[in-house]
């Protein structure tokens, strides 16, 4: 008993015991209910990770619903996104995914984050090569470096254009400034074939 209160409280077979149990709630997902479920749904990951989030596709595709596990850029916590999904049962109607995965880039949408609006438009960068990664500086229109809520866009942006995985394993340092017009930026969309081409990124 001390073992379970004062050490990790589930192990993964737990927690797929559970969402198995309760899966039709998550793959019905009514409105009036959506809170409350992700409320338990994110206790419940935490007990295997406190960095541990998810996302859900709104619409079902090919007749299932896509549950994204994700670390959130958290580089610590991919191991256990990974074991989670390896690990995942055959649950009718679900889609188990590892890591919020990359967009094509002429489908990605504007993010709107908080009172942010941030498009593939919006963002230049310059990089430079350090090891297996790149570091990179964005340039984003609008830029107010005294709102954190700017980070955070550009980094759900860059989850949409690279994937979580790649952020976190092929950039290094991310730099944000305000965006002046400058032959010398490169706009975002360039930055998926620049990636692969430059880095392989570390190992986990």
């Amino acid at each position: 008993m001390f073992k379970k209160f004062f050490g990790k409280n589930d192990t993964v077979a737990d927690f797929w015991d559970w969402f198995e149990k309760n899966s039709q709630d998550y793959l019905q997902l009514k409105e009036e209910t959506i809170n409350p479920l992700f409320n338990k749904l994110g206790n419940q990951l935490s007990r295997i990770n406190i960095d541990l989030t998810f996302e859900f596709s709104a619409d079902l595709i090919d007749g299932k619903r896509e549950f994204i596990i994700s670390a959130d850029g958290v580089l610590s916590a991919f191991p256990d996104v990974i074991n989670l999904v390896e690990k995942a049962p055959d649950l009718n109607g679900f889609k188990i995914i590892a890591f919020r995965q990359k967009s094509n880039i002429d489908d990605i949408s504007t993010i709107d984050y908080e009172d942010i609006s941030l498009g593939p438009d919006d963002v230049y960068f310059t990089y430079r090569k350090n090891g297996d990664t790149l570091d990179i500086v964005l340039f984003l229109r609008g830029y107010d470096s005294d709102f954190e809520e700017w980070e955070n866009a550009a980094f759900i942006l860059l989850d949409s254009i690279i994937g979580e995985y790649d952020v976190a394993t092929k950039i290094g340092n991310i730099d944000m400034l305000p965006y002046k017009e400058n032959p010398h930026l490169k706009p975002i969309v360039e930055f998926p074939l620049l990636i692969n081409k430059e880095v392989t990124g570390i190992s986990l």
